[in-house]
């Protein structure tokens, strides 16, 4: 609306000048050009004709915006009705509760129309503590997206907030029970409460799963991906090159080298690096756990010493990079 206004400002100003040269300007500067009737006609119609392409603009800019904001308000109007459409999805069928397939189409349909707010809302009664109305694999894709809406900060909050409260039933080997945003990757731009939930998140589904190799790959990997996210916080960095830190020991002793990330390898030496930016928060209470996080983290990582051959377990330490 303010560089509406100021475009309007400058739009009124420039066509103002533009009359002021000709209606009083050339009169004043070329005086001695009007001697005879007949070049005074002419410059009338010359005036005239540029008063005529004034309004005609000015009706033509109106027109245009007029249609410009009809256009904005039926795109709205549609959303909301489909975001209606979508929330009727969730209605009981008699006694059987919410159907399981509509509430996945409808959660996913509404992170489509930019209603990530709502369908957090709705997420935390459908996939919370001994209300898991929607599979997991499905409330991950929601919580995805809606960490993906820039422009709805609440909406990533929520889903951090709903992801750490299931993170020990997530388990870290699978693919579909983490968000492919920060998989491997990170969003810089995030909050700093939805960074902290999110890195609480990816530790305590780390810890409750299953101590082997797999899972071991699959925490450096996500780990690095948030040091090297261009997180321009460097107490932020300082934490997660603690937690590198912390099982860089038990990979250097199973002889790992390179791990798979996307198209592109990260190596021992890059894990080297960040556990080297290691580093204490200035801010006590946080740099106690993750000090404690960090310990469990080392005794957890110390029983990492098979190989779990469950089925994808191949694409175990390759993030979704590409669903960037």
């Amino acid at each position: 609306m303010v560089g509406t206004k100021k475009n309007d400002s400058l739009w009124i100003l420039g066509w103002g000048a533009t009359l002021a040269v000709v209606v009083i300007g050339i009169p004043v500067v070329f005086h001695g050009m009007f001697g005879g009737a007949d070049k005074v006609f002419v410059y009338a119609g010359a005036v005239v004709a540029a008063v005529v392409a004034l309004i005609a603009h000015t009706l033509t800019r109106q027109s245009n915006r007029r249609l410009e904001a009809e256009r904005i308000d039926s795109y709205k109007q549609l959303r909301l009705e489909a975001a209606m459409r979508a929330g009727t999805l969730f209605a009981s069928t008699g006694t059987s509760g919410v159907d399981p397939a509509s509430a996945a189409s409808g959660l996913l349909a509404l992170t489509r129309l930019g209603q990530a707010e709502l369908a957090m809302a709705l997420l935390v009664d459908l996939w919370s503590a001994g209300q898991n109305r929607v599979s997991t694999e499905t409330a991950i894709l929601a919580i995805d997206a809606a960490l993906r809406s820039e422009d709805q900060r609440n909406a990533q909050l929520v889903a951090a907030e709903l992801l750490c409260r299931n993170a020990e039933s997530l388990d870290a080997c699978q693919s579909l029970h983490w968000p492919s945003l920060i998989d491997g990757g990170w969003d810089a731009r995030l909050g700093p409460k939805t960074k902290l939930l999110l890195f609480e998140a990816l530790l305590n589904m780390t810890l409750t799963t299953k101590p082997n190799e797999n899972a071991l790959r699959s925490i450096a990997v996500r780990l690095y991906g948030m040091w090297a996210g261009e997180e321009p916080d460097k107490h932020v960095r300082g934490c997660v090159g603690t937690l590198i830190k912390a099982i860089l020991p038990q990979i250097r002793s199973l002889g790992y080298k390179d791990f798979i990330q996307g198209d592109f390898n990260v190596t021992l030496a890059d894990l080297e690096g960040a556990a080297d930016s290691a580093a204490d928060n200035p801010d006590e209470f946080l740099h106690r756990i993750v000090a404690k996080h960090a310990e469990q983290l080392s005794a957890w990582s110390a029983q990492c010493d098979c190989i779990d051959s469950f089925r994808g377990s191949m694409a175990t330490a390759v993030p979704q990079s590409g669903s960037r």
